[in-house]
């Protein structure tokens, strides 16, 4: 059987189980903008399944992973040293510092998926150097447009929190 045929009917499946949450009556009630955004998530879902081979999947667990994030963003401006890179980490946010095993497990798996170049400087001295390939920059430029975003509404967020705790834990506001 073809791979796409298998994906077709696991998302299918998806979708099906999907339905049932969002209309449990079975009336096909479904909103245009759900089957489409459900639809495209279940295709991708059902084709590579919900692991790390799917590239979904693991891109978006590296923009929701502390430590990528911020090697994305570092890495933005030109190669570094492992050793360096700790450092730069340790500026950044001296609350959490990043141990050289972590960074090593990290940049691995931003070098799998092609986001990240291992460059050996010195083989006489284990120089070697880490930097963006051009995916990888294409992702640390979103990455920084969220970062932008999230200055641009640092207020209304801040308004957001006030108004949640002050609504005490009964009663929270909605929109």
């Amino acid at each position: 059987m073809p791979h796409h045929a298998v994906s077709a009917d696991g998302a299918t499946q998806i979708m099906a189980r999907i339905g049932a949450v969002l209309d449990p009556s079975g009336n096909n009630q479904l909103h245009p903008d759900q089957v489409h955004l459900f639809g495209y998530l279940s295709r991708q879902l059902a084709e590579f399944g919900a692991d790390r081979k799917c590239p979904v999947v693991s891109i978006v667990d590296h923009v929701g992973n502390y430590w990528r994030n911020w090697l994305l963003v570092i890495l933005k401006t030109g190669p570094y040293r492992p050793s360096i890179i700790v450092k730069l980490l340790l500026a950044v946010d001296p609350s959490h510092p990043i141990s050289y095993r972590m960074l090593m497990l990290n940049l691995r798996l931003l070098l799998r998926d092609g986001l990240v170049c291992r460059h050996i400087v010195s083989e006489d001295h284990n120089h070697v150097e880490y930097n963006l390939t051009q995916l990888g920059r294409s992702l640390s430029d979103r990455i920084m447009e969220l970062v932008a975003w999230a200055d641009d509404h640092k207020n209304d967020v801040s308004r957001a929190r006030a108004l949640f705790d002050a609504a005490g834990p009964l009663c929270r506001p909605y929109d």
